[in-house]
């Protein structure tokens, strides 16, 4: 708008100065055309000199939690540019319409070997990823009168991981889920690693002599056994059917993965450790991954969300076991199996209080 009102100036001033045969006037106009093609052609000049791109392609955020996004330009210029405008495409993965975001910065002279951050800050009100994409890049001249513009197809992930609710459930302790498989440790304390030694201590009947700690041994002649950090760790088996739905699949996906986040968590803390599976369309079968800890999760779920995931209920469940004791099972509609029998369905609508209110007993 500024650069049509300065041509008009022009225009006009060359007119006034042609029909009052006023030199001056007309000396006045051909000085501002000068500069609005100087303007122009700085602006087209920084314009090429000028690249923008994000300081991290892949980030991480909590859902509801404000995250800034970060986009680093270079000016390979001498001249700075005072301004530019960055329009940007925000979408999660499961929507088709983007929202529209401009993003305005500058960027310093001869900046080579620097590169100079804007941000913006995004908060996520869902769990997956959100994609974002530069589309166009507006690069103004020193007065910011003229502009020259670009399309870019530079992109960006926020991967969006939800918060996990703290579940009440109860086990049997002579039931089914007694009877999963153990792992062959010592310790019954948490830990980090099977190969992390807590502590030493006397040797007990009943302990594996391949942990005995010979050289304390036979320092202080008693018997004495490393202690590690994780003993009788029950897995499971946790299948996701994460098929799309054909509405709302991003308010879905969001109540899927805080289901699965709470249930894992909540198992995790009864020293139970998990083998999740989920069927990956690129790969055409089920992929695993093992979690140990609550550190393994966000791996976890970044993996499954950047996974194709399309496959119809019937195909995921012919590669089941058939044995299903000891397994469980998770589906976009939010119902829970274990060991082949239904546990609860949950409601997308209130599946927090659910989360957090309900005793589950398996």
């Amino acid at each position: 708008m500024k650069g049509i009102t300065a041509l008009l100036i022009v225009f006009v001033l060359w007119y006034i100065a042609g029909i009052f045969r006023q030199t001056y006037i007309m000396t006045l106009a051909v000085c501002i055309g000068l500069l609005i093609v100087v303007l122009s052609v700085m602006s087209i000049i920084q314009k090429r000199k000028l690249s923008v791109s994000f300081k991290r392609d892949h980030m991480i955020t909590l859902k509801n939690a404000e995250r800034p996004i970060e986009v680093k330009s270079s000016n390979r210029s001498r001249l700075p540019v005072n301004r530019y405008r960055l329009t940007l495409l925000i979408k999660y993965s499961t929507d088709k319409k983007p929202l529209k975001k401009k993003l305005f910065g500058c960027s310093g002279g001869n900046n080579a070997d620097k590169n100079e951050l804007s941000e913006f800050y995004l908060k996520a009100p869902y769990c997956g990823v959100i994609e974002i994409q530069m589309k166009r890049l507006r690069v103004y001249d020193p007065m910011s009168v003229f502009y020259s513009g670009k399309k870019l197809s530079e992109k960006g992930e926020l991967l969006v991981f939800p918060v996990d609710t703290k579940m009440n459930i109860i086990t049997s302790p002579y039931g089914s889920f007694d009877d999963l498989p153990l792992t062959d440790t010592i310790s019954n304390k948490p830990g980090d690693d099977h190969s992390e030694v807590r502590q030493i201590r006397e040797y007990r009947p009943g302990d594996l002599t391949k942990y005995i700690h010979r050289n304390y041994s036979a320092r202080t002649d008693s018997v004495w056994v490393k202690e590690f950090c994780k003993e009788n760790d029950r897995i499971i088996d946790l299948y996701l059917e994460a098929s799309a739905p054909e509405k709302n699949s991003t308010e879905v996906f969001d109540a899927f993965y805080e289901l699965v986040l709470s249930v894992i968590c909540s198992f995790l803390e009864k020293d139970v450790m998990f083998c999740v599976h989920w069927y990956d369309n690129n790969k055409k079968g089920l992929v695993s991954f093992e979690i140990k800890t609550r550190d393994d999760c966000p791996e976890m779920l970044g993996r499954l969300y950047l996974a194709d995931k399309s496959c119809d209920s019937t195909e995921f469940l012919s590669l089941l076991p058939q044995d299903k004791t000891g397994t469980m099972l998770i589906n976009t509609g939010l119902e829970w199996y274990f060991s082949g029998r239904p546990v609860y369905q949950f409601n997308r609508q209130i599946i927090k209080t659910e989360l957090a209110s309900l005793a589950f007993r398996l």
